[in-house]
């Protein structure tokens, strides 16, 4: 069997696009109770990947999201973003977070997060690994 290998085409990729570095952590547990405020805090997070990657908005390429049933609210963000990340970094998981530590042209992507809005994508031919993302902090919220 003759199975077409994009390996080739994602490593161009990565040369031309990735060149940001990106982390996508998640939690390293359930929330935890701070007895001094009552409130639950967020378990540390671990870092998953850290490596090269890129975000693209929504006009490198139209794209539909879709809510996803049983959520309290509908997941449609107003900001699609993808994540791009070689097909060896592993799959990011629903509300895993991304940040960019290193920008390789526009420093505006430095200070900001993004939450996974799903599983990163899986595919019997992949160049690069795609994740849809939304931004935490949108303009006019930035640190």
């Amino acid at each position: 069997m003759n199975l077409l290998d994009l390996s080739n085409l994602g490593a161009l990729v990565e040369d031309l696009v990735m060149g940001d570095t990106v982390t996508i952590s998640r939690p390293s547990g359930p929330p935890v109770l701070n007895p001094a405020t009552g409130e639950l805090d967020s378990a540390p997070e671990r870092v998953v990947y850290e490596g090269p990657g890129a975000v693209l908005d929504s006009t490198a390429a139209p794209g539909i999201t879709v809510p996803v049933a049983g959520q309290p609210y509908p997941d449609d963000p107003k900001t699609t973003y993808r994540l791009l990340t070689p097909v060896s970094a592993p799959v990011a998981a629903r509300d895993d977070v991304v940040r960019v530590t290193h920008a390789a042209q526009d420093p505006a992507l430095l200070g900001r997060s993004w939450r996974c809005t799903q599983p990163g994508l899986a595919s019997t031919l992949i160049a690069v690994r795609v994740t849809w993302i939304d931004e935490n902090n949108p303009a006019g919220n930035t640190p």
